[in-house]
């Protein structure tokens, strides 16, 4: 009996190490937002971190053809190093955009979040895209306010933020801002 237990738990471990991907989730560090969900992502973000990388100085009315209303965009490293480059971002590129109801506003009230997965965009599927947003906001979204969380090859990752993204530095207007290109459409240097 007590053999069998001990097979029964050897097998458990070993199809539990088989069922999870390590690549689902990428490790989260003071440059890189985790992609677990909502909870680990809105503590990282109330951690603060990504307040160090590379930020706009002030609160603006958002650029065409963004819907963001005010925001203010906090690039990091990986971003702001190759910020009016051509290429596209490299594995870890990621952005933090707050939500501000006016330019005024001393507090976020959202935010919108992206980190590039794997070397290739696959078309903003290799991109982890979380969005929340008031509760009164016409954008569609959860009980939670969040819009997208997730990758981008499905659901509203995909259908709003890769929709809006793809066409990133693909010509003028899509091009707001110097070194917009693969789903960024607003590098800071």
């Amino acid at each position: 009996m007590r053999l069998a237990l001990l097979g029964c738990a050897t097998l458990f471990t070993a199809l539990a190490a088989c069922s999870s991907d390590p690549t689902s989730e990428t490790a989260s560090d003071a440059q890189t937002p985790p992609t677990s969900g909502r909870v680990a992502i809105e503590k990282w973000i109330s951690d603060g971190s990504y307040k160090t990388w590379a930020c706009e100085p002030a609160i603006h009315v958002s650029r065409s053809p963004s819907p963001h209303g005010y925001n203010r965009i906090c690039s990091n490293d990986l971003i702001a190093n190759a910020a009016t480059g051509t290429a596209a971002w490299p594995k870890g590129a990621a952005a933090v955009k707050e939500l501000y109801a006016s330019a005024t506003a001393t507090a976020p009230i959202g935010y919108a979040v992206y980190l590039k997965t794997d070397a290739d965009s696959a078309g903003g599927s290799n991109w982890y895209w979380y969005e929340r947003v008031p509760l009164d906001s016409d954008a569609p979204h959860d009980a939670n306010g969040v819009v997208a969380d997730g990758k981008g090859g499905a659901g509203t990752p995909k259908s709003i933020c890769v929709g809006c993204h793809v066409a990133a530095g693909a010509d003028s207007a899509h091009t707001p801002t110097v070194g917009g290109r693969d789903q960024v459409y607003t590098p800071v240097p």
